[in-house]
């Protein structure tokens, strides 16, 4: 306990000059302490990065077609239990593919020229359709 009461009566001795040189010798000490902990914390975490062997993963392929065309509606009693109501048909009116979509936008773009951009999938019936994901309404040739 004397220690520190003699440690307290030293840094109240400290005026002026004195007071000022060794706070700025403690601040520059304890700055290249925190610096060099920094490197060497960071030359541990550069370390540990190259050693783990991490593999990373396939870049992801967008597997989407796009078709350009007009939509039609298609009776879906034609193609019970798939709920498909929609066809892309060429300028002669020639169907391209079968539509589907989980929400309105077919019905928001029927009768209009359209790109359509999907997964083609194949129904329980064997129908090949497009699984529509996006309609791009003003769609340039």
């Amino acid at each position: 306990m004397q220690l520190l009461k003699d440690m307290y009566n030293s840094a109240e001795a400290l005026k002026g000059r004195k007071l000022l040189t060794v706070t700025a010798v403690l601040t520059i000490v304890f700055l290249g302490i925190g610096i060099f902990i920094g490197y060497i914390n960071n030359q541990l975490l550069n370390q540990n990065e190259n050693d783990n062997g991490a593999v990373l993963p396939p870049p992801v392929v967008d597997t989407s077609t796009t078709y350009f065309g007009k939509v039609s509606y298609v009776n879906p009693e034609y193609y019970p239990g798939e709920e498909i109501s929609y066809v892309l048909t060429d300028p002669s009116g020639n169907d391209i593919i079968l539509l589907k979509a989980e929400d309105d936008k077919l019905s928001l773009a029927e009768g209009l020229t359209v790109k359509v951009k999907g997964r083609e999938t194949v129904s329980k019936a064997g129908t090949k359709y497009l699984l529509v994901k996006e309609v791009i309404i003003n769609a340039a040739d």
